[in-house]
């Protein structure tokens, strides 16, 4: 039996920078990783923005979470000698004079002059920008299949990585000790995304999982460096490709790419770009949102040694970092979780007579 002080399950965004986290902290770490499954993560444009939405809202925690996950990328892209990490203005200009008045009132009732630029008429050439528009700094984005694949490639170096599809029924708790088929460990921990939904000891807690497509192009004469976004979202990518996104469906919840996605992305994207361009993949994902939009950390009810780090959905990137140094925390110090993200939030929603 492999002695270890922690099992993780999932190698997306959440179970990846947890365990990367627990391994700075000296702690010996397996990951089991079912690559068969289609992940979320694998398909994620990876965008943190500090205001979103029509209102400009405030992301939550942002004078927070990004400081944090900035000085925390960077030093992982210098610990696996990998480029993934880019901060950009993002762009939103004016879709009309409504849109404008509205926006502009708006900076003008909240203290945003930290994170809002505004943009004159008519500075790039290729996208509708005859209003002007905001940039919003602070923002960017993480290439999030590379980031994982040069985790995973530590992972594998430091002989803490298993491709494995998790067995529930191989899993033996008692009050000390965790057995998973030859390893053992005090504590499991499930990051398992929207997976969680089948797991038999997380499947009460209320995800509303979304399903999310993109799509990647080429342009030949597309110089802007910024994210664009005015209702759907351009990334440069490099190499003359670009990923636009994204779609939204809490209905039909497969990871198959549609035509109907397709259409209702490019329609978005015809308003305002100006220029050619070639659809060249489509790709769909399956988002792990919650219904309270907060994560989903912490122990199960009734298996003191079963741990969640989940939920993460739609902000990913720029929750994971921070949330799993709390997890650490939690998990060394007995300090207590935050509460919003704590889960102990739903332990209503658990019975006993359900017990696995």
């Amino acid at each position: 039996m492999q002695e270890f002080d922690y099992i993780i399950v999932g190698q997306g965004i959440a179970g990846s920078v947890l365990a990367y986290q627990l391994l700075k902290a000296d702690k010996r770490v397996i990951v089991l990783n079912d690559e068969s499954l289609p992940t979320s993560s694998a398909v994620a444009g990876g965008i943190f923005n500090p205001v979103t939405g029509k209102n400009l809202d405030k992301t939550w925690l942002a004078d927070t979470l990004f400081p944090f996950s900035r000085e925390f990328y960077l030093t992982l892209e210098k610990e696996t000698h990998t480029r993934f990490y880019y901060e950009t203005n993002l762009f939103r200009p004016y879709a009309n004079e409504q849109q404008r008045r509205h926006f502009l009132q708006l900076t003008d009732e909240y203290d945003l002059s930290k994170y809002i630029q505004l943009v004159k008429p008519n500075q790039y050439q290729s996208i509708e920008n005859s209003l002007g528009g905001l940039f919003t700094t602070l923002a960017g984005w993480v290439d999030v299949p590379l980031m994982l694949s040069a985790l995973k490639k530590l992972f594998v170096q430091k002989a803490v990585y298993q491709a494995e599809k998790f067995d529930y029924p191989a899993l033996v708790l008692t009050n000390e000790q965790v057995s998973y088929k030859t390893f053992s460990a005090p504590k499991i921990i499930f990051c398992d995304g929207y997976y969680a939904m089948q797991n038999p000891y997380f499947n009460w807690l209320p995800f509303n999982p979304a399903k999310g497509e993109t799509l990647i192009a080429t342009m030949t004469d597309y110089s802007i460096k910024e994210i664009v976004n005015q209702g759907a979202w351009i990334i440069p990518l490099g190499n003359q490709q670009y990923r636009f996104g994204s779609t939204y469906s809490w209905n039909q919840l497969d990871w198959l790419p549609t035509q109907e996605s397709r259409e209702n992305i490019t329609g978005k994207i015809d308003k305002f770009l100006k220029i050619p361009y070639q659809v060249i993949d489509q790709q769909a994902g399956i988002r792990p949102t919650t219904k309270d939009r907060r994560p989903f950390l912490g122990n199960h009810p009734a298996y003191g040694n079963v741990y969640s780090f989940n939920g993460l959905g739609t902000k990913g990137v720029s929750l994971a970092p921070y949330f799993a140094q709390e997890m650490l925390y939690f998990l060394e110090s007995k300090k207590d979780l935050p509460t919003e993200s704590n889960i102990r939030r739903f332990y209503s929603l658990y019975s006993l007579q359900d017990k696995v």
